[in-house]
């Protein structure tokens, strides 16, 4: 088991609007911060399968159903997009969150 000893937010993309009807957008947490795996994927990972050549990191959590790739993950300050998420054959106890930084 890897030891997840990093915190992260993972937040929503919501749009804000000002008095004069423009829009923006701004980021919200789902949920409280969550403790992660975090490391970077190395170059022979980038590109060993092609779906993969965006993705510069890899989180893993603890299961969470309402996480998707609609939502952005923050870390150190960095915001990364998430590109893919592996549930691991179906079981329910950890999350692998691919993403590449924003």
């Amino acid at each position: 088991m890897k030891l997840k000893d990093k915190k992260i937010e993972i937040l929503k993309k919501t749009f804000v609007h000002d008095k004069y009807g423009n829009s923006s957008v701004s980021y919200e947490p789902i949920c409280a911060p969550v403790w992660a795996y975090f490391r970077q994927l190395s170059m022979k990972e980038l590109y060993g399968v092609l779906t993969q050549i965006d993705e510069t990191a890899l989180f893993q959590i603890g299961y969470r159903s309402d996480v998707t790739t609609n939502n952005v993950i923050r870390y150190g300050g960095t915001d990364y997009e998430i590109t893919r998420i592996d549930t691991f054959e179906g079981y329910k106890t950890d999350l692998t969150i691919y993403c590449k930084r924003k």
